[in-house]
């Protein structure tokens, strides 16, 4: 008998067959199959991305470089690429390297290099592709041959379905690279570093004029830079730094010497040059398109020049820098304690203790009516210690101090001394005929109102010229001939002088001139003029400031050996054809007896007794002649005669007696005759 309905419990009914999809399991072993292939594929990607990089430069030079890739690795998560173990070598076959070839001789090496940030799908649309950064680091660069290479932009070598790149930092330390023959190459760089930011390669970041190399801003650090130039001169930086964000470039320990090059001669200018310090502020690069570059100062510290010019002119400024740069502003150059000695010129000038400033410096075309400029600056002011010369070629000039300021036409000299090297007999015999032998000591020497941009131009214009207490040493010897010649130093020889001159007023203070003369049978004279005071007024060759009405005049008073009183006035105009000048002189009271240090050893005669009470001198010359009056007022006159072979006073019988005869018949006592 069959239970009831009621009574079969669910658990016995039959299971019917389960009818739910499995395609969850289909979904997970597509995943995991993906997974491996990604694995897989990731596994082969580092190597093929490996070979197919040295196989696209095998490529592109056309088999004349070789890249080998130490290590790969990609990060498709971070869109990073890591290389390391980089080298870039040309296949030894010399015949590939022809001069037709454009591609540069050259070894690189890179111990690594990081890409990281790449915007991939950017690439995938053709836009500008992001980068987060490119770090190098252990570069080695060595540039064999370097051919003239096309002009065109950076950002033209980039692929063709790219616009550009965007990169956010790019980052290059341990810089190593070298230029020229291996032995002895033409460039070398111990050490380099650098860092640029917002890097926009493309035609945009081409014409953005607030950027440099492509870059928002840029930092250039050198170590142990050495560059031969091609003027044959070797120079050598110990450190570089240069930052576009702060606008300033600083170099240490800067050195050029001179190499020896015997095809070179003596055309071309030697520069010797060590600098311990430069920098260089307020660097503007926004012109560089149009070959314009604005700087605010620059700042040498301690330099040592040392320059032989060569026999060809040295080319203009401008000119030397016209394949560079259009135009060159400084704002202000200023140079501390340096030394400069110029080589194989007459002068051999040395400078010591140099400080120099320039304000508003200018190469390149100025507007029309610019104010005209002084070696391209508004300004210079220049002060020195003590400046040195060698003979040349019986002579020794020193100064002790130098200042000059072009604003306020300014030029002080102190402590300047002429030397003679040899004897005033030597320097006679060496020349064969008589010679002036000169020392001359001058304490300060003061022009203002100097016109430095006239002086530029060749002519010399200068308010006043002031002299102060100059001493000056003449010394003659008549045991030689005469010169035979006519004097070369005339007023008429300074009026046709082939350059313009204008000095309005040329004062001398407190002047003391010294001299002595070796008579022809060798006997020693001397006379001196004191404290002489000097004024010459209106001394110029210019026809519209020279006239006969307006000539040069010369105004001196002082002391004749210290005790008579001079006074002298003398006219000359410079330009007169006739050549007339004239000129009167007045010599006050003093005893005759001052004269004796001249007239008893050259002339064996004495001034016994007497006194002057007043002399006054006309003269008048032109070009036929002299013609002059003197007139002496005096009293007590008497002479003596002195024998050279005599002892004590050089007197004898014979001498005794010419000088009663001389001095009852021939010299007046006194002048005008007194009454018994």
């Amino acid at each position: 008998m069959l239970p009831p309905a009621a009574a079969i419990s669910p658990a016995t009914e039959p299971r019917q067959p389960s009818r739910q999809p499995r395609w969850w399991r289909w979904a997970g072993g597509i995943l995991v199959a993906l997974v491996m292939l990604v694995i897989v594929a990731l596994g082969l990607l580092d190597p093929w991305l490996r070979r197919t990089l040295e196989q696209q430069v095998t490529v592109r030079t056309q088999g004349r470089y070789r890249l080998r890739i130490g290590q790969l690795h990609t990060s498709l998560w971070h869109r990073a690429i890591q290389l390391q173990g980089i080298q870039l070598r040309p296949v030894k076959d010399a015949a590939q390297w022809s001069d037709t070839t454009t591609l540069p001789h050259l070894l690189a090496g890179v111990s690594q290099l990081r890409v990281s940030g790449v915007g991939l799908w950017a690439a995938l649309r053709g836009q500008v592709v992001p980068v987060d950064s490119v770090v190098l680091a252990g570069v080695t660069l060595r540039v064999l041959h370097l051919p003239r290479l096309p002009k065109q932009p950076l950002y033209a070598l980039l692929p063709a379905h790219i616009p550009g790149l965007r990169i956010g930092w790019v980052g290059a330390q341990n810089v190593r690279a070298a230029y020229g023959a291996r032995r002895q190459p033409t460039a070398s760089l111990r050490r380099a570093r650098a860092i640029l930011r917002d890097v926009l390669l493309s035609p945009a970041g081409a014409a953005d004029t607030l950027r440099l190399a492509y870059a928002a801003w840029v930092e250039v650090g050198v170590a142990g830079l050495a560059v031969r130039d091609v003027s044959h001169h070797w120079a050598e930086l110990g450190r570089g730094e240069f930052s576009s964000r702060t606008h300033c470039l600083s170099l240490d320990a800067l050195r050029i010497t001179a190499l020896a090059n015997p095809r070179q001669g003596g055309g071309a200018p030697k520069v010797g040059l060590t600098l311990p310090h430069l920098r260089l502020t307020g660097i503007r690069t926004t012109g560089l398109r149009h070959r314009r570059l604005a700087l605010d100062s620059l700042l040498l510290t301690t330099p040592r020049l040392t320059l032989t010019p060569g026999t060809r002119p040295p080319l203009p400024l401008p000119q030397r820098l016209r394949p560079y740069l259009r135009q060159l502003t400084l704002a202000h150059l200023h140079l501390t304690n340096g030394f400069v000695r110029v080589a194989g010129q007459p002068l051999n000038p040395t400078i010591h203790h140099l400080t120099l400033t320039a304000t508003d410096l200018r190469v390149g075309p100025e507007p029309d009516r610019a104010a005209p400029r002084i070696l391209y600056a508004r300004a210079w002011e220049a002060r020195t210690g003590l400046i040195t010369a060698t003979p040349v070629p019986y002579y020794r000039a020193v100064l002790g101090r130098l200042h000059l300021a072009t604003r306020t036409g300014l030029l002080e000299a102190a402590q300047v001394a002429l030397t003679p090297t040899v004897t005033p007999y030597e320097l006679a015999r060496r020349q064969h005929r008589q010679v002036p032998h000169l020392t001359v000591r001058l304490p300060r020497l003061r022009a203002s109102a100097l016109d430095y941009a006239a002086l530029m131009r060749g002519a010399v214009r200068v308010g006043q010229v002031v002299l102060e207490q100059p001493r000056i040493w003449s010394a003659g010897d008549a045991r030689l001939p005469l010169n035979p010649a006519a004097s070369s130093i005339t007023p008429e020889t300074l009026g046709r002088l082939p350059f313009r001159f204008d000095i309005r007023r040329l004062r001398i203070r407190q002047a003391n001139v010294y001299t002595s003369y070796v008579a022809p049978k060798g006997g020693l004279g001397r006379i001196s003029l004191n404290r002489l005071d000097a004024t010459l007024t209106n001394f110029t060759n210019d026809p519209r400031r020279m006239t006969t009405a307006h000539p040069a005049v010369v105004r001196a008073s002082g002391w004749l050996q210290n005790q008579c009183r001079i006074q002298l006035t003398i006219w000359a105009p410079l330009l007169d054809p006739n050549g007339t000048h004239r000129g009167e002189a007045t010599f006050g009271s003093a005893p005759f007896t001052l004269f004796n240090p001249m007239t008893e050893p050259t002339r064996m005669v004495r001034f016994a007794q007497g006194r002057i009470d007043r002399i006054r001198v006309r003269l008048r010359v032109n070009r036929q002649g002299a013609q002059g009056s003197m007139r002496a007022e005096y009293h007590g006159l008497k002479l003596a005669l002195l024998s050279r072979h005599g002892g004590g006073d050089q007197r004898n019988l014979l001498t005794k007696a010419g000088a009663t005869i001389l001095n009852g018949l021939v010299v007046r006592d006194n002048n005008p005759a007194r009454p018994g």
